[in-house]
């Protein structure tokens, strides 16, 4: 795959993006978000989003400097309304506000009705985690999802993510869309004419396919059947419902309206229910005795949620690879802005 230099890269999108029309801190922001994306090896929410991303912005659904309004405030929770705020960006200072009343009253949740598409969740769920506090980062979706029984789209892949703190080293990150596979993945796999493996989507007549251009048409098949199916719903409730936003088919963008994906944001201060030392004592203590069971055939060990991506992330943090076909897709979404400055290879 192509190789490029990681801040090179990275200023470099936060310039496609200023050219798009974005303020250059926002055009950071959704860089930043994108390109660690990419260095974690998860390519279904890395640069291959900015052709979307830059479209949103084209058509005014996303506009510059602009922030979350707030709504609602108590002393444990906010209510945010995006305006517009670009997803990325809304979902950056939800967080932030979020750890914010999380010091405060020891448990805290931000919701930002409106917000967008933001990214891989897992990016927010981690920035409480790099504070010594648990993250927990959801949204919802256009709708990708069949009901469990059902061959219509109606729910979204909605995100779930959770990062614990650690003494020494990343953090444990469970991040995971509530799809065999993210939608990304099967676009990646219509870009190189692939197959997809049995059991990911249905066509539009509920037949289970393995073309990933039919499987866009159709819908895909929640992970766990049943299971995935009920947490689908119910991050719709815990997110979009519950803050006031859309909800299920409704979160689907219409031409000249606002993009109605909601996030929801938790975090809980350790430091309000035990001392720190000695529940990072006690993760570890975990972490060991999963690290340590006895294997099962075939496998060689045992990886922690999100180990595989830090393991990434660490190995390309110089460095970044990216496959060539979402190289081909970022330069035309920069010749649609007229941004002719060159991708910076290695």
């Amino acid at each position: 795959m192509p190789r490029y230099p990681v801040g090179e890269l990275g200023g470099w999108v936060a310039r496609l993006f200023h050219a798009a029309g974005l303020h250059a801190e926002d055009a950071r922001v959704i860089s930043d978000v994108l390109v660690s994306a990419d260095c974690a090896g998860v390519h279904s929410h890395g640069v291959v989003r900015v052709g979307a991303y830059v479209e949103l912005v084209r058509g005014g659904i996303w506009r510059s400097g602009v922030r979350p309004r707030l709504v609602r405030e108590g002393a444990a929770f906010l209510l945010l309304d995006a305006e517009g705020c670009p997803g990325p960006v809304a979902a950056v200072d939800g967080m932030r506000r979020c750890v914010e009343k999380a010091r405060q009253s020891g448990l805290a949740g931000v919701w930002v009705r409106s917000g967008g598409h933001f990214g891989r969740a897992g990016h927010y769920a981690e920035m409480a985690a790099r504070e010594g506090l648990v993250g927990v980062a959801l949204a919802n979706a256009a709708p990708s999802l069949a009901p469990w029984g059902g061959r219509e789209r109606i729910l979204g892949n909605n995100p779930v993510a959770v990062a614990l703190p650690r003494r020494d080293g990343p953090p444990v990150v469970l991040d995971m869309a509530l799809s065999v596979a993210a939608q990304g993945r099967v676009r990646l796999a219509a870009e190189r004419g692939e197959r997809l493996p049995p059991g990911w989507a249905l066509d539009p007549q509920g037949n289970p396919t393995e073309d990933p251009q039919q499987a866009l048409a159709g819908t895909l098949l929640p992970v766990g059947g049943y299971k995935g199916y009920g947490m689908a719903l119910v991050v719709d409730v815990l997110t979009g419902v519950l803050c006031g936003g859309s909800f299920g088919r409704d979160v689907a963008p219409r031409r000249g309206s606002r993009f109605g994906a909601s996030h929801a944001f938790f975090a809980v201060d350790v430091r309000q229910l035990r001392e720190p030392s000695d529940f990072l004592t006690d993760v570890e203590r975990l972490v060991q005795m999963v690290k340590g069971t006895a294997l099962a055939p075939g496998f060689g060990e045992v990886l922690l949620p999100g180990e595989r991506e830090a393991r990434c992330t660490s190995e390309q943090a110089e460095v970044v690879e990216v496959p060539e076909e979402v190289v081909a897709q970022v330069r035309r979404a920069a010749a649609l802005v007229g941004f002719l400055e060159p991708l910076p290879e290695a």
